[in-house]
């Protein structure tokens, strides 16, 4: 065996040493691959964030280290602007929007993220509207709910709700404020409903004259809708009963309150000297024949008062006829009371002392 001289002998000891080294290298590194790629963190695919702005960490867990956090909390990701929307990101998008930091977690190819919510239906919302009008108007109502949507998406979890009004009117447009506390915070909505009531109203059925009491045969019900709660409402049928009418009103016109002649000016309350006034200038009125008579009653005429050089002519109604020179009773169209006139001639009355 031919011994190698000391040249090759050196040149074998380094290239083995050499293949040594490079051993020992790749059973490093693959001792230490596994131990960074533990350090990874994965990231959600589905998400569920409260809030409106999306931050990327959303997309992290719990046992994330605080620096990473950190620093994804200051990356915008997007923004999902009503409750229980979602934005969907692509992986490519989250890269983009991460930079450096997309080495240090795994994405997956698609991330959803869904923004938190809860439903209040418009059921149980009409529900509460139609009983607070109900309690302050009294008899059928008719209410349009048209402007209350089917359902109400509210910001998170639903932990209780109210509804009030600071309306002064209980009829026509009112307002109602809907109120609700939640996991995503307050809640509040105007909605606006229009109420109106429906009554038997007392219509005319013939030609009704000042100073009539009003009964069940001069007046049918008829059915009206009051759309505001003004002074000067329609009357009831049970309302116009036994009232007593102040001016003239014609076939088909509805009672209001203001028609009817109340309190100290209450021509009907003057009746019984009326009737011994009429039973007076009857006597009168029956020396002409009624064929004859300048004025009937019903009729429209001009009444004057003359004082010295002042003259007043004031729209008058008839109560009785007569021929000329007859006393008969009017009624001043101005204020509905009654007076005395003697007739002058056709449609013209002049003042008597009354």
């Amino acid at each position: 065996m031919n011994k190698l001289n000391p040249a090759k002998r050196t040149g074998i000891a380094v290239i083995c040493l050499a293949m040594a080294l490079l051993s020992c290298q790749q059973v490093s590194a693959a001792i230490s691959a596994p131990s960074a790629r533990s350090q990874i963190t994965s990231l959600k695919s589905i998400v569920m964030v409260n809030g409106s702005e999306i931050t990327a960490d959303c997309l992290i867990k719990s046992e994330t280290s605080a620096q990473l956090r950190e620093n994804l909390a200051s990356i915008q990701l997007g923004h999902i602007p009503d409750p229980l929307g979602e934005l969907v990101l692509r992986k490519s998008d989250i890269q983009r929007k991460l930079g450096k930091l997309a080495a240090s977690v795994a994405i997956p190819d698609f991330i959803t993220i869904r923004r938190a919510g809860a439903i209040l239906k418009g059921a149980d919302i009409i529900e509460r509207i139609s009983s607070i009008c109900q309690e302050q108007v009294a008899g059928g109502l008719a209410i349009d709910l048209s402007r209350i949507p089917a359902n109400i998406v509210l910001p998170g979890e639903l932990q209780s709700w109210d509804i009030n009004t600071n309306s002064d009117n209980v009829l026509g447009m009112r307002l109602f404020v809907l109120t609700a506390q939640t996991g995503g915070g307050p809640f509040r909505q105007l909605i606006q409903v229009r109420v109106s009531r429906v009554v038997e109203a007392a219509e005319l059925t013939r030609l009704a004259k000042p100073g009539e009491l009003i009964n069940g045969e001069m007046i049918r019900k008829k059915k009206i809708e009051v759309k505001s709660d003004q002074s000067n409402v329609p009357l009831t049928y049970e309302e116009a009963v036994g009232k007593c009418l102040g001016r003239f009103k014609s076939a088909g016109t509805v009672l209001r309150s203001s028609d009817l002649s109340t309190g100290p000016k209450n021509i009907c309350s003057k009746s019984s000297s009326s009737n011994n006034l009429e039973t007076s200038t009857e006597s009168r009125v029956k020396t002409s024949s009624r064929d004859s008579w300048l004025i009937k009653p019903g009729e429209s005429v001009d009444f004057h008062f003359n004082s010295g050089t002042l003259t007043l002519k004031i729209p008058a109604k008839a109560v009785q006829g007569g021929g000329e020179g007859d006393e008969i009773t009017l009624i001043n169209l101005q204020n509905q009371r009654r007076i005395r006139g003697i007739i002058k001639d056709k449609g013209r009355v002049e003042y008597a002392q009354n």
